[in-house]
């Protein structure tokens, strides 16, 4: 299901536009790439990288979850739909073609925007662009291929819900942004996916995959010249005559007014998952950098406060976290943990006593000076390969990014004072009327709740259809 690989591929990219320029060499830069956009409004980015005789193609489209409407999950789904047939090859042709030539096609989605990739050899580029522009832009959704995917989507998300923590930042989104586009399923529901038509799709598919809320990145061994001509021959005709979709409403920064407790009631459930958190930062934000170096005292690596109190010293855990989660138009933080039912209260109450000391107390430069070390020393290996820079350049185009978030990374972090990581934890970690989300057996956890918000009980079937 895309919602699952949308979240890796979500986690996997943060961690590369968080941790990028901390390559074991201190002068990481960008490597040389052209930019420039098609008469038709496509954005394309050309990376030559001649390591290996292969080629990562990736597409983005402005087509995230923010548009399904009340069509939960209809993005993913279209994004998932999109390789089940075309004008010229069925899903088997598809499949077989991709296979003969040893290519990789995958698709993932996000809150704000879908991507769509290939891996190919270079001497296949000839053969196999025009069949990616193909999935692009002229995707049949056959009946009964749509079907057959509709219904192991549903029986994924019925499977989904037995797991808590598969659907905990779902239902955590749900209750920070409330009715807003970022707070809806963003893989849909069980009831939505199994409303959801070829027509539905088609309808989808034209007015929100157009050249101009697309952009195309190519890294890899090519020639820029020849690479140009080849863009062009198969995506310059790409154009749209349907309406477009309209963008979505900015997200509310008016205060809720007191902590709310979001209980989902599991019988079944022999742990509470829980998250902490609330509204965070856009993924542009100034100050993205020295979150992430801050944030991994807190909660982002294994010798953590939030891990050491909850895991290390207590056992009430395998494992505590914090994060933030920067989007388009808005952003969120959490703290993410779960225990046995009969510890709920004890692993509660000690989270946020960690927590808010973090917040109170600040650092020392002995802390801050090891978690810039600790930032810098996880430079994912990946992020050489032409799928991570593929893949970055997209992300770059999606959020408004520079190269200066990657060529100057390192300097920043260097560059980062005692006295300005402080002001940023009291600034920017939130301390009043948390969100808090709790999943477990309610009989044995309700009162629980009651000690930290506005308790709002529902059960885990109606919380996984987006309804509080």
């Amino acid at each position: 299901m895309t919602q699952t690989y949308a979240r890796l591929m979500t986690l996997a990219t943060a961690a590369l536009l968080t941790l990028a320029p901390y390559a074991q060499a201190e002068t990481f830069k960008l490597p040389p790439y052209e930019t420039y956009a098609l008469p038709n409004g496509m954005k394309v980015y050309l990376m030559p990288q001649k390591e290996v005789p292969l080629l990562h193609v990736t597409v983005g489209i402005q087509s995230g979850s923010v548009l399904d409407g009340a069509q939960y999950g209809l993005a993913s789904f279209t994004g998932d739909a999109l390789n089940l047939g075309t004008k010229n090859y069925t899903k088997d042709k598809l499949e077989d073609l991709f296979d003969f030539h040893g290519a990789y096609f995958g698709s993932a989605i996000d809150q704000d925007f879908t991507t769509l990739q290939i891996s190919l050899a270079t001497k296949d580029a000839d053969k196999l662009l025009p069949v990616f522009s193909e999935i692009l832009r002229l995707p049949t959704f056959p009946d009964k291929e749509v079907a057959k995917l509709r219904d192991r989507a549903v029986t994924e998300l019925k499977k989904a819900k037995e797991s808590p923590n598969q659907v905990a930042d779902q239902f955590f989104n749900r209750l920070v942004f409330d009715e807003h586009p970022y707070g809806t399923p963003m893989g849909g529901t069980p009831t939505s996916i199994g409303k959801l038509s070829r027509a539905d799709l088609q309808k989808f598919h034209a007015s929100a995959y157009r050249p101009q809320n697309a952009a195309i990145s190519v890294v890899g061994d090519l020639d820029i010249a020849s690479m140009k001509k080849l863009v062009e021959k198969n995506f310059g005709s790409w154009s749209s005559a349907a309406t477009q979709a309209k963008p979505i409403a900015n997200v509310s920064s008016e205060s809720k007014g007191t902590s709310r407790v979001l209980l989902v009631n599991k019988d079944d459930a022999s742990e509470t998952t829980f998250r902490i958190g609330g509204m965070g930062v856009k993924r542009d934000d100034q100050n993205w950098i020295g979150l992430q170096v801050v944030n991994t005292i807190l909660g982002g690596r294994f010798t953590s406060l939030l891990n050491e109190e909850l895991r290390v010293k207590t056992g009430l855990t395998y494992g505590a976290r914090s994060r933030f989660e920067g989007l388009k138009n808005a952003g969120t933080f959490s703290i993410s943990s779960f225990t046995a039912t009969e510890t709920t209260s004890q692993a509660l109450d000690l989270a946020l006593k960690t927590y808010t000391g973090f917040v109170k107390a600040g650092v020392d430069k002995a802390t801050l000076d090891s978690a810039k070390a600790y930032v810098k020393g996880q430079f994912p290996p990946r992020y050489e390969t032409s799928a991570a820079l593929s893949n970055l350049l997209v992300e770059m185009w999606v959020y408004n990014l520079s190269d200066v978030i990657i060529n100057n990374f390192e300097a920043e972090v260097n560059n980062l004072t005692l006295t300005q990581a402080n002001d940023l934890i009291k600034k920017h970690f939130p301390v009043e009327n948390l969100d808090i989300l709790l999943i477990g057996q309610a009989s044995k956890i309700q009162d629980i709740a009651k000690k930290y918000g506005r308790v709002i009980k529902t059960d885990i079937v109606t919380a996984q259809e987006g309804r509080l």
